[in-house]
């Protein structure tokens, strides 16, 4: 679930990576800012003769000094140099080459310029850099990356960057993003797929969660729970002919194709099965060929037949497959109208202290309308009473002048679903 969304996981945070990242703040704040009060106290103490980036934990060390110090590999990996009159920067022990693999120097022809500052490199007179000296101390290709840096006269001393950043600035998304891509092994968790697919699409939150969950193989299936040690058969809630597993559920049942069948995507899904490898693969296939539409579709009705599922196993209802069907899109159609209205509702504009709200009066807002004249309307509704087991439904009858012509109410015993009262 710490995963990234478009490796497989719901992009929760790392508790780990996270406060590794918010160190990080605090001790980029020790190597690029000297003048506050905190960083000359820890320096005093720490790292008198040197910087943040070179200081050593040192004998029994404070709480605050050792957990700031875990992440000196964090500011270390992210930290790179402006070259500005280049005399803080030491040639073989700080990044300043611009390289995709590191950047420090590497392959020094002579070990004894570890320590020389790039100010000696930098040739104020005839061009931007000193090519004998290049020539003697770097290999070719470090001598390549050096001449691509760019040297401006008079832009000042030198200044730390963090060069996940564009404005060069530290912050705790981009250093938590950088310490879960290099510093933390999850390789083995992540799962290659059109995950993001999954999570861009304009349906309910809810549904995406469930989605996932079925692409991650985290529904609790009968097959699941008895493979978890929970004591359960292992056979199909609607033909109980059969083992429940996922693909059987959404896909193999007979009771479930009738349900494709309603909702018109069972043509489509019947000439996967037989080349998919599993459901997962099943499920992918469909995500990524399907029309944005039928996608929609595609997805909510998956919702509606594992609701369908759990009504059958847990009140023991069966619910019609049009009446499925229609859940779906309603459900659909219903919060696509809800998007709309909070589209439609206007701006929010902040003017100093004062928050001024503007509506925009074309919301839709669905009212009562009479009928034409010569017809006649029915209007409907229903309440289901669990506790009673029992439900009621009213009409009324109206004519073409609004005026009342009869209305009738009438109860009756069972739970149906909503859609169906």
């Amino acid at each position: 679930m710490a995963m990234r969304k478009e490796y497989g996981g719901m992009g929760f945070r790392n508790l780990y990576g996270f406060n590794l990242a918010i160190l990080g703040k605090q001790g980029w704040k020790l190597a690029t800012n000297h003048d506050t009060i905190v960083s000359r106290v820890f320096k005093a103490k720490y790292f008198p003769r040197g910087n943040f980036i070179d200081a050593k934990l040192g004998h029994n060390p404070s709480f605050i000094w050792r957990s700031i110090h875990d992440s000196q590999v964090v500011v270390k990996g992210g930290l790179r140099w402006r070259i500005g009159d280049g005399q803080k920067i030491r040639v073989g022990k700080d990044p300043w080459i611009r390289n995709q693999d590191g950047d420090y120097v590497f392959g020094l022809m002579q070990q004894d310029v570890e320590n020389m500052k790039v100010a000696e490199l930098i040739d104020n007179n005839t061009g931007p850099w000193k090519r004998d000296l290049l020539n003697l101390y770097f290999n070719q290709h470090v001598i390549n990356l050096i001449l691509s840096i760019p040297i401006l006269k008079n832009i000042g001393e030198d200044k730390c960057a963090w060069r996940f950043t564009s404005h060069g600035e530290y912050t705790v998304k981009s250093g938590y993003h950088y310490i879960m891509e290099r510093l933390v092994d999850n390789s083995d968790l992540r799962v290659s797929s059109n995950w993001m697919k999954i999570w861009n699409m304009k349906i309910p939150q809810k549904v995406k969660v469930f989605l996932w969950r079925a692409a991650r193989g985290c529904l609790p299936t009968r097959e699941r729970l008895l493979s978890r040690g929970v004591q359960s058969t292992n056979r199909c809630v609607h033909c109980e002919g059969s083992y429940e597993n996922d693909w059987h559920i959404f896909f193999e049942c007979h009771k479930v194709e009738e349900v494709w069948v309603a909702a018109g995507l069972w043509n489509f899904i019947k000439d996967k099965l037989k080349t998919a490898d599993g459901f997962v693969d099943l499920f992918f296939q469909l995500f990524n060929r399907l029309a944005q539409e039928n996608l929609h579709m595609f997805a909510m009705t998956m919702w509606c037949i594992w609701k369908r599922r759990n009504e059958k196993l847990w009140n023991d209802v069966d619910t019609r497959p049009e009446v499925s069907v229609r859940l779906a899109r309603e459900s659909l159609y219903q919060w696509q109208q809800v998007r709309l209205k909070q589209t439609c509702m206007g701006n929010v504009s902040d003017s100093g202290n004062n928050t001024v709200i503007t509506q925009n009066n074309n919301t839709n807002v669905t009212r009562w309308r009479k009928p034409a004249l010569g017809e006649v309307k029915c209007n409907v509704d229903a309440a289901i009473f669990k506790d009673q087991r029992c439900y009621d439904v009213g009409m009324c009858l109206r004519g073409g002048n609004s005026e009342f012509i009869a209305a009738k109410t009438d109860w009756f015993q069972g739970i149906p679903q909503p859609q169906e009262a």
